[in-house]
C-alpha cells in the first residue's frame, strides 16, 4: 500500500524520475541528469512546463528512434497534470509559510513574564487570571529557546538569559549542566533551531549529554536515548501513560527515574551530537524490531521485566516531527538552524550562544566530589 502511495506522488508530480523513462536522461537536449535532480518546489513547475516543450521538439529530432518518440509523448502527456499539481503544492505550502509566521510574529510573550524575577513563567492561570509563581529557569531545558527568542523579541533583557540557571554536575565522569530532569529532550530539543558553537558551555553540555546517556545504557546492556515519553503502562480508555524519564545523575528533579525506558526519537535527536553512534543506535533498534508503519515505535519500556522489554507501539506526532527536523538538520548541513538564524532578530542575539564553559563551576564540581577523599587525607597527616 505505501509502495503504491509513493509510486501515486511521483506520477502526479515528477513523473520524469519514474524508471521507464530512464531512456531520456540519455538525450541531452532534455537536460534531465543535471536539472531534474536539484529542483525546488517553486522550481520544479518552472521545470516541468520547459520540460514539455523540449519534449515536443525532441520527438522531431528523434524520428529516426521510435521508442524514444513513444517515451517522449507519453511523459509529455502527464505533465500538464504535473505542472499544475506542482503550482497548486507550491502555493499551499507558501500559504501555510504565511500562516505560521504571522502567527510567530503575533505571539505575545510578553504576559508571560514574571516582573520580579523578569524571567518566563511556566504558564498562565486562565480561570484565576494569574502567573504561575513557578519560572523557566534553567539553560539546559527547553527554556533555552522560550528564553532566548523573548529576548530576541525585546520582551525580556539579555540579564534574564544570564540568569537562567547554570549549575553544574558530574555523571559517568563527565561534566555538564544540571536539567530538571535529565531527559534528552531537555538538553537537545532547542539545537534543532539554535546553533551551538564549538568549545562553548552548550555545545560541551550537548556532548557530554549524550556521553552520559550512552554510558548509562552500556552499564545496562541496552540501547540509549532516555526522554520524555510513553511508557508501557495503560489507562482504563487503554491509552498509554506518559511521563518525563531521564539520567537521575544529571536531574536535578529529585524522583528523576531512568525508568528504564528507551524512545527512539531522542537517539534522533542526537544526530547533531554524534551522528555515527547515533545512526548505530537506531539501526540496532530498528534490528531489535522497534520499527511498525509509521516509522520508529514511541519507546520501549525495560522497567517491568528487564528481559522481556514492552514495545509502546504508539506514535507521537510531536516526536515524529523533532525526529524529521533533525534528518534535515543532517542532511543538508544544518538548514533548520540556518532558516532560524536567518531571521535578523536572532542575528541580533545569537552573541549569548558564544558563552564559553563556566571554568569555576566545573572546579567546584571536582572539587566536591573529591571533598571526602581530601578530608580523610588531612585528618591521616594529622593523625601522623
Amino acid at each position: 500500500m505505501r509502495i503504491t502511495s509513493v509510486l501515486a506522488l511521483i506520477c502526479d508530480y515528477t513523473p520524469w524520475v519514474l524508471p521507464e523513462y530512464r531512456p531520456l536522461r540519455e538525450v541531452p537536449a532534455l537536460d534531465l541528469l543535471r536539472e531534474a535532480d536539484s529542483l525546488s518546489i517553486d522550481s520544479a513547475a518552472v521545470f516541468s512546463e520547459a520540460l514539455e516543450a523540449r519534449l515536443v521538439q525532441s520527438s522531431v529530432t528523434l524520428a529516426n528512434d521510435p521508442p524514444l518518440v513513444l517515451l517522449c509523448e507519453r511523459l509529455r502527456a502527464s505533465l500538464p497534470k504535473a505542472t499544475h499539481n506542482l503550482r497548486a503544492l507550491a502555493a499551499g505550502l507558501h500559504a501555510i509559510a504565511f500562516q505560521v509566521e504571522n502567527i510567530a510574529e503575533e505571539t505575545d510573550f510578553s504576559f508571560l513574564v514574571n516582573p520580579e524575577r523578569r524571567m518566563l513563567s511556566v504558564g498562565y492561570d486562565v480561570t484565576e487570571q494569574k502567573l504561575h509563581p513557578a519560572c523557566y529557569d534553567m539553560l539546559a531545558s527547553e527554556a533555552r529557546l522560550a528564553t532566548f527568542l523573548t529576548v530576541a523579541r525585546g520582551e525580556l533583557p539579555q540579564q534574564s538569559w544570564l540568569s537562567l540557571g547554570r549549575s553544574h554536575t558530574r555523571a559517568f565522569k563527565r561534566f555538564l549542566l544540571l536539567s530538571w530532569t535529565g531527559t534528552m529532550f531537555e538538553y537537545l530539543m532547542p539545537a534543532l533551531w539554535m546553533r551551538s558553537y564549538p568549545d562553548t558551555l552548550i555545545a560541551r553540555t550537548l556532548t557530554a549529554c549524550v556521553q552520559v546517556q550512552r554510558a548509562f545504557a552500556r552499564s545496562l546492556n541496552i540501547p540509549w536515548g532516555i526522554s520524555e515519553s510513553g511508557f508501557a503502562s495503560k489507562d482504563d480508555t487503554g491509552h498509554y501513560q506518559y511521563r518525563a524519564f531521564g539520567i537521575p545523575q544529571t536531574a536535578l528533579k529529585f524522583d528523576a527515574n531512568a525508568g528504564p525506558t528507551v524512545s527512539p526519537y531522542s537517539t534522533f535527536l542526537a544526530l547533531s551530537v554524534d551522528s555515527p553512534e547515533a545512526i548505530r543506535n537506531l539501526r540496532r533498534m530498528a534490528d531489535a524490531g522497534w520499527v511498525g508503519a509509521f516509522g520508529f515505535y514511541e519507546a520501549v519500556d525495560y522497567a517491568n521485566s528487564p528481559g522481556r522489554p514492552v514495545v509502546v507501539r504508539e506514535w507521537m506526532a510531536h516526536h515524529l516531527g523533532m525526529s524529521l527536523l533533525a534528518i534535515l538538520n543532517l542532511l543538508d548541513g544544518n538548514v533548520v538552524q540556518r532558516w532560524f538564524h536567518a531571521n535578523p532578530l536572532v542575528q541580533s542575539t545569537e552573541l549569548l550562544l558564544n558563552e564559553l564553559p563556566a571554568r569555576n563551576a566545573i572546579l567546584e564540581a571536582t572539587a566536591n566530589e573529591f571533598a571526602p577523599i581530601t578530608a580523610q587525607a588531612k585528618q591521616t597527616n594529622r593523625l601522623a
